[in-house]
């Protein structure tokens, strides 16, 4: 029996060092390949026709933030204003937030994550859904609020690129019911699976990478992708 106990305590010692060694070489190469930019030659454009789009990061996760309303497209006719509990024609922004689906519905703060489900979602190809939260005003910009001025050529290709993300039923984005942490936000049904490798941050980087706007070469961290828009 101690045999045994030695045996098995062994084991978890091995678990236990591979899955530290683990840790240490994700945050390394995050670190590490977050170092070397994309799309380096971008500047803002300065066009009278810009467009004015921010990424945003709460030190955890990163969205990218729109305006409702562009020549280029209405974005209510895709997110439709009685989808949220109470948001009206004024509203004049809309964020973008791709994740974990079960993380999302089951996580509305911090405080409410439970272990399984961050495992489940750093360790296994989940689900995903896109989180939206319409915004009143334009934000004000600071370090974790970055503005960017892209041509109409870059911004119709993140419109392309978000599209694409959304499931579809009828042409229609995929409404989860009964959805949502505010009167102002809610979920739709999203594209791909989510696992550590392919995160928030590396969906937001990707729409970065669309409009060929310097970003990192991988992204898991929000750090990784606010250095490069200072």
């Amino acid at each position: 029996m101690q045999q045994i106990l030695i045996y098995l305590l062994r084991i978890l010692g091995k678990i236990v060092t591979f899955l530290a060694d683990f840790v240490v070489l994700f945050f390394a190469a995050g670190f590490i390949l977050s170092s070397f930019p994309v799309n380096s030659s971008f500047a803002q454009t300065t066009e009278p026709d810009s467009i004015e789009v921010y990424v945003t990061s709460n030190g955890v996760h990163t969205d990218i933030i729109v305006p409702v309303v562009t020549p280029y497209i209405d974005w209510r006719t895709k997110v439709p204003l009685h989808h949220f509990g109470n948001v009206d024609s004024t509203y004049s922004y809309l964020a973008f937030g791709w994740g974990d689906r079960r993380f999302y519905m089951e996580t509305p703060k911090w405080g409410d994550l439970k272990p399984g489900v961050a495992m489940s979602a750093a360790f296994w190809p989940t689900r995903t859904a896109m989180h939206l939260e319409y915004i009143k005003n334009r934000l004000e910009p600071n370090r974790h609020q970055r503005p960017i001025l892209i041509s109409p050529a870059q911004y119709k290709n993140l419109i392309t690129y978000i599209n694409k993300s959304f499931q579809k039923k009828n042409g229609n984005y995929m409404h989860i019911s009964n959805s949502g942490y505010s009167h102002n936000d809610t979920f739709y049904e999203a594209h791909g699976k989510f696992y550590l490798f392919k995160n928030c941050n590396n969906w937001v980087n990707h729409g970065l990478k669309a409009m060929k706007v310097k970003t990192a070469i991988w992204a898991p961290f929000p750090y990784a992708i606010m250095r490069h828009l200072r």
